[in-house]
């Protein structure tokens, strides 16, 4: 459920939640482009979001990035083509493309493009310890794009996942990863660095709820210190302080 993706109703009820509407419908060739990467992100779940991916799954991944080179804004030609060469590059090795700095910089300028053209709904959302502020409880089925800021003194993440089971998201975090895989589809996300912010892009399309958690361990001030402090080793994971929220996606 931490796996990146490719790139994570009425106007007062969303203020009140935390929500942005969508705004109005952008241009064509922007649509297409948008559409692209919402393609772009459900392949890059299914093959990034699995211990072992299914051949098929990673030709779908591939096909969807050509589709989205294809759209791409000329201002974003460049950014869109290194992302797409270094997330084909990790599909090949089973990597994940999140793990490179140089990656992580063209995903965040394109979301942050697609955040501000797409007309997606937006949300601000604030992680500190041990918390997710701003985070919608109610949005309508769609992709939902966030800006994620760290304000605390350790790195947060935002990982989105779907319920396929009426439990709640405190009882599946406490699953195996094998049995969590069993009722959860993740939903995309991203982790942002003390004192920054990202833009992510998060699936939230199939009404029903989704989880939202931290899996980073308590003391995670660097991507060093993570590691070290990981569960593997030990660590706490910031959910089991209570980072963790559940959001119902339905129709008006």
């Amino acid at each position: 459920m931490r796996k990146l993706g490719f790139f994570v109703a009425i106007p007062i009820v969303g203020a009140l939640m935390g929500v942005t509407p969508a705004m109005a419908q952008p241009a064509p060739n922007v649509t297409a482009f948008c559409d692209a990467a919402l393609n772009a992100d459900k392949a890059s779940n299914k093959v990034f979001g699995a211990a072992k991916p299914k051949q098929k799954d990673v030709q779908a991944l591939d096909a969807a990035l050509t589709q989205v080179q294809s759209a791409a804004p000329p201002e974003l030609a460049a950014t869109v083509q290194e992302a797409v060469d270094a997330s084909r590059n990790a599909a090949q090795a089973g990597k994940d493309p999140g793990e490179d700095a140089a990656c992580q910089r063209n995903l965040n300028a394109i979301n942050e493009y697609r955040y501000n053209s797409c007309g997606y709904q937006t949300a601000e959302v604030t992680g500190l310890e041990y918390e997710f502020q701003g985070l919608p409880k109610t949005v309508k089925p769609g992709p939902l794009a966030v800006k994620f800021t760290d304000t605390g003194a350790e790195l947060h993440e935002l990982s989105a996942f779907r319920l396929k089971t009426k439990d709640s998201v405190k009882k599946v975090l406490r699953l195996s990863n094998k049995e969590q895989a069993k009722k959860t589809e993740n939903a995309g996300g991203g982790f942002v660095l003390p004192g920054d912010s990202n833009f992510l892009i998060v699936d939230l399309s199939k009404p029903g709820r989704y989880g939202v958690a931290c899996f980073l361990p308590v003391g995670s001030t660097s991507a060093q210190a993570a590691e070290q402090k990981s569960h593997e080793h030990g660590g706490t994971p910031h959910w089991k302080k209570g980072m963790f929220a559940t959001i119902t996606s339905q129709n008006a």
